[in-house]
């Protein structure tokens, strides 16, 4: 049996104690010298979201632990959830104090290892650093459905946990983790310290709502009819335009290109190619598509190679391939059933 250890501060300490520096940490100029290159652009997001600790603003290329992740985690739920933290009067792990650990543990972000450990200094792997970025945004959004079609994505699926398949799969087709350039995972590796806070700041501004890296997107909100007839207008000016390889108009397009091109014009800025663009703006199932959205397809099941613009009733506008031109398909097709992938919103 467990012994709980009381913890001796109140809600208020706690909330204190937790996030009471925030502001004074942000404030400073943040020391970008030991991060990798590609890292610092992501770093200095998650820094300007106030998502980071002083922990982790130092080493960049060390490993994360248990612990540090864990306080990440408790920023990037009151930054998702909007909510106050809850209170908490024991304490199940005799090995740390931390109140963002117990905090976590009471949210069901994290669980510790047996016999009333936690582990807070073990170094986090990538597979369980992506169960708690998932567990957090089911803890801040219980209304959200976070279950996802397994597919077979990496060639070393079978090696992932089985506790955390569908974590890795859920967080990958939305665009917040992948894998090496081999299309392996390498669920059991340890997570430097950057690695861990791309994918925190990838999370945030796919759930948290922010969408495109450099523009304000129309909103939905009260223009919802304007955006939809911006979009509809611009598309009824491509139809039946040739299909080109690497063309992004006037006059013919690639897929990727009409979706670059169209969506430039609404004043949101898109990346070129479909792969690419399947990590833009937020995740959205295929039964709550809307206006607007993007739909994306892979050939082989793991591999985006097409893109498409959702226009209602289970149908789509596109530019299909070599010999034919833009078009509305549906998605209940043969073959775009079959290839269907996943969906994005970068219009909120």
């Amino acid at each position: 049996m467990i012994k709980k250890h009381k913890i001796f501060f109140i809600s208020t300490i706690l909330s204190i104690g937790l996030f009471a520096s925030v502001p004074s940490f942000a404030k400073q100029n943040i020391n970008l010298n030991t991060a990798s290159e590609w890292a610092k652009p992501e770093i200095s997001k998650a820094y300007n979201y106030n998502l980071l600790t002083n922990k982790v603003t130092n080493n960049y290329t060390s490993y994360i632990t248990r612990e540090e992740f864990t306080e990440l985690t408790i920023k990037l739920y009151r930054s998702l959830s909007g909510k106050e933290l809850p209170n908490v009067n024991s304490n199940p792990f005799s090995d740390t104090q931390n109140p963002s650990v117990i905090v976590a543990n009471e949210l069901g972000i994290v669980n510790g290892i047996g016999h009333g450990l936690f582990a807070p200094n073990n170094t986090a792997t990538r597979e369980e650093i992506v169960v708690m970025l998932y567990r957090t945004l089911k803890a801040a959004r219980p209304n959200s459905n976070v279950e996802s079609e397994i597919l077979y994505i990496f060639k070393d699926q079978n090696t992932i946990s089985k506790w955390a398949v569908n974590e890795v799969i859920y967080l990958c087709k939305t665009g917040v983790v992948n894998g090496n350039e081999d299309k392996m995972f390498v669920p059991g590796a340890y997570t430097s310290k950057e690695e861990a806070i791309a994918f925190l700041q990838r999370m945030y501004e796919n759930f948290g709502g922010r969408y495109i890296e450099s523009n304000d997107l129309p909103s939905r909100s009260g223009s919802n009819s304007y955006v939809a007839g911006q979009l509809q207008t611009l598309l009824s000016q491509e139809m039946e335009k040739p299909y080109q390889w690497g063309a992004t108009g006037p006059n013919s397009y690639d897929c990727s290109g009409l979706v670059y091109s169209v969506y430039g014009k609404l004043g949101i800025s898109l990346p070129r190619v479909s792969r690419d663009q399947a990590k833009a703006g937020v995740y959205v199932s295929k039964d709550n598509l809307q206006y607007g959205d993007l739909v994306f397809f892979a050939a082989d099941g793991k591999t985006v190679n097409h893109v498409g613009i959702y226009v209602g009733d289970g149908k789509f506008v596109h530019a299909p391939s070599t010999g034919d031109v833009v078009k509305t398909s549906s998605l209940s097709s043969a073959y775009y059933s079959r290839t269907y992938y996943t969906a994005r919103r970068v219009i909120r």
